[in-house]
């Protein structure tokens, strides 16, 4: 006769942290890749230009690439996490 191990069950409250948690993790990874390959080379190329010519950043551009980014890969209601 096989017996049930309850002590790998899990509550509903359980799934649905690591199921929250999952979400997120997700969300800030396609976050990381997003500004790897679009922000962060505008950002190189400000600090570049801004850098040869002896002048301050002009950050415009990067500032506006990384908002698109952060709405289209948005952080789920009511997370406290910090923002990638």
């Amino acid at each position: 006769m096989s017996s049930i191990d309850f002590s790998q069950m899990k509550t509903i409250e359980q799934l649905r942290t690591e199921a929250k948690q999952a979400e997120l993790d997700s969300i800030l990874k396609a976050r990381k890749s997003a500004y790897a390959s679009e922000s962060d080379p505008i950002r190189l190329e400000a600090d570049y230009d801004a850098m040869s010519q002896g002048l301050t950043p002009d950050y415009t551009k990067w500032y506006a690439s990384v908002s698109a980014i952060k709405a289209r890969f948005p952080l789920p209601a009511g997370d406290d996490n910090t923002e990638s």
